[in-house]
């Protein structure tokens, strides 16, 4: 389908993936126009981007992940994204309340928006912003 999108959900915890896709659906978005990839590392969504093929209409990531954590990736994306066909909006999706991820989130201008766990209705608004 021509105005089929697709999300890259970057995040190590099984539930997160779980209940962003219900959300999605309990949104009214169509799964046949907008198809929710996950992965369970940040080096696998790189490599998966490296690729030739359809990009993501948007990135939704997670900041504590192992081995390669949100930072990491956004610094790799950074340097990544120059290369890429067309840009695609980062989210970071955390449940980290620290100071430092704060800060870090307010001077990676890579980042879309930041949005805090758990997920609820009114946040996925803000990130259907960014398809």
């Amino acid at each position: 389908m021509a105005d089929s999108k697709s999300v890259y959900v970057i995040d190590d915890d099984e539930i997160f993936h779980f209940i962003i896709r219900k959300l999605f659906l309990q949104c009214g978005k169509d799964p046949n126009n907008l198809e929710i990839i996950s992965f369970y590392s940040a080096e696998d969504a790189l490599e998966q981007l490296r690729r030739p093929g359809p990009l993501p209409a948007l990135i939704i990531v997670d900041i504590n992940m192992q081995p390669m954590n949100g930072w990491a990736f956004m610094k790799v994306f950074g340097e990544l994204k120059h290369t890429l066909p067309q840009q695609i909006p980062v989210i970071m999706c955390s449940s980290s309340i620290d100071d430092k991820d704060i800060q870090q989130v307010n001077d990676t201008p890579e980042l879309a928006a930041y949005i805090t766990k758990p997920l609820d209705k009114k946040k996925l608004e803000i990130i259907e912003k960014y398809l």
